[in-house]
């Protein structure tokens, strides 16, 4: 009897075993893309704007999708000073990892162009509102569940990043994006229905940002060393520049598709989005390729390159100045970013060593990201003192945090959803805590944290409502903002 009953148990853990490596084995997807040719109508230039203006949507899986999402419905309540909306002046969007959710979704499938967003009586009109709503139900979506349950159900190793990967894709496209493709994008665009796209992601092959969009090539090529020379020169200075510089330069812009030799027309909106937010060894990385060619492309999170979204239209708007294509430039930095101060809390009280298991190792690249950020804010204002980047008149940056709400110390704005919660939020500073440590995942589990989520990114747009309005009208404002 015993040894029947072993005899069973061995095979039961062999057959546990085989399924385990068999499903270890399946391949994941490989996309191969065409390569660029005559067909290639989605790309098009930058048009010439007076005022610029552009939105930038930090990663952070769902906390960030949500967070942004419920931004771009606040200045859609803002007027404008030249009349209409705030949101009507929003020519381009730019995102990394979860933040492209929204991203994506509102540039497929906002209202178009001849649907105002505010009414006669300058309220939110009823289209924007069900647009908002259904918005905003569909980013509620538990997608991390939804993508697991896809690697189960399909005998995908629930361990492989790769499959991970292509299970997200499809999730986004059957619950969220649909099978929207960059002409798609390209057609919304041309007739003024949507927003210029940016999906940024981090191309593992050379470590530089790949940005899908529309976009020409050229547009974000910024020329830093045609400002510094005029800089220089306004000054007495001349100078020469050792090739090892412009190298490094060269690194820091973004590269396209087309650079590539892919033609992004027929990509599905949806993978890029999954590329952006593919954080190995969780998820991703995409791999694709061109035409008949045997070499392959890696890309991934693209907060790993840069993770507000921020870089991509900060060239493309300086590249404009430059070609003098746009004289004012406005972006609004929607930051829900986990905070960096949250892990420092928890590592002081934690005594226990890490394990695979027990810590959220995605602090090492934060590490390297807070002194890459440090870096960028010195070299970014250096350069604007001395004259080589334009002043905050001129290109203003706006951080809406999410962390920055400011609440009522009765905290009589508080979301319905949370005043019942165990233990009891009970001051400004309560509050401003459970926003900082709502974790990076594909969903948000709390109905408390959705509404805290979308009550301070409307907090966040009123604090900043008269910075926004005096750009947008051109009048001097208090400086701020920027890092």
């Amino acid at each position: 009897m015993q040894a029947t009953l072993r005899r069973r148990c061995l095979r039961g853990m062999f057959w546990t075993v085989s399924a385990f490596f068999l499903t270890a084995c399946v391949s994941p997807e490989v996309i191969r893309l065409p390569k660029v040719g005559a067909e290639t109508t989605c790309i098009k230039p930058a048009l010439p704007q007076d005022i610029a203006v552009g939105v930038a949507f930090s990663g952070g899986g769902s906390r960030a999708a949500i967070y942004s999402a419920a931004g771009l419905e606040a200045l859609g309540r803002l007027r404008s000073p030249q009349g209409g909306s705030v949101l009507e002046q929003v020519s381009y969007v730019s995102s990394v990892s979860g933040g492209g959710l929204s991203a994506a979704y509102y540039a497929l499938h906002k209202p178009a162009r001849q649907t105002p967003v505010l009414g006669p009586d300058g309220t939110m009109s009823p289209a924007y509102q069900a647009f908002f709503s259904d918005f905003q139900a569909k980013l509620g979506q538990d997608f991390q569940s939804a993508v697991i349950w896809r690697q189960l159900n399909s005998s995908r190793f629930i361990l492989n990043s790769a499959l991970a990967a292509q299970s997200l894709r499809e999730i986004l496209e059957e619950r969220l994006l649909g099978q929207g493709t960059f002409t798609d994008l390209a057609a919304r665009q041309a007739s003024g229905d949507s927003p210029t796209l940016m999906i940024n992601s981090t191309l593992y092959n050379s470590g530089r940002r790949l940005m899908f969009t529309t976009l020409t090539p050229d547009t974000a090529q910024y020329d830093f060393f045609a400002d510094l020379d005029r800089s220089l020169v306004d000054r007495g200075i001349t100078r020469t520049y050792p090739e090892v510089m412009k190298k490094r330069w060269e690194s820091l812009l973004p590269v396209s598709p087309l650079e590539l030799q892919i033609d992004p027309c027929p990509l599905k909106v949806a993978v890029a989005v999954t590329a952006s937010a593919s954080f190995p060894p969780f998820l991703g990385p995409i791999t694709f390729t061109v035409g008949d060619e045997l070499d392959y492309w890696h890309t991934g999170d693209g907060g790993l390159y840069e993770n507000l979204g921020l870089e991509s239209l900060l060239f493309t708007f300086q590249k404009q100045m430059q070609d003098h294509k746009v004289r004012r430039a406005l972006i609004l930095a929607f930051n829900s970013a986990f905070p960096f101060s949250v892990g420092f809390k928890e590592l002081k009280q934690r005594s226990q060593p890490w394990t695979i298991f027990n810590y959220d190792f995605a602090r090492i690249p934060k590490v390297m990201e807070e002194r890459a950020t440090a870096y960028w804010s010195l070299f970014y204002r250096s350069l604007q003192v001395e004259g080589v980047f334009p002043d905050d008149a001129t290109l203003g940056i706006i951080f809406l945090n999410h962390e920055s709400a400011r609440w009522e110390e009765d905290l009589s704005d508080l979301p319905a959803a949370c005043r019942t919660e165990t233990p009891p939020l009970s001051s400004p500073d309560d509050v401003q805590q459970r926003l900082a440590k709502i974790p990076t995942k594909f969903t948000v589990e709390s109905e408390c944290d959705r509404q805290l989520l979308q009550t301070a990114a409307t907090k966040v747009v009123a604090q900043n409502q008269q910075k926004i309005q005096d750009f947008l009208a051109d009048r001097p404002s208090p400086k701020g903002g920027r890092p």
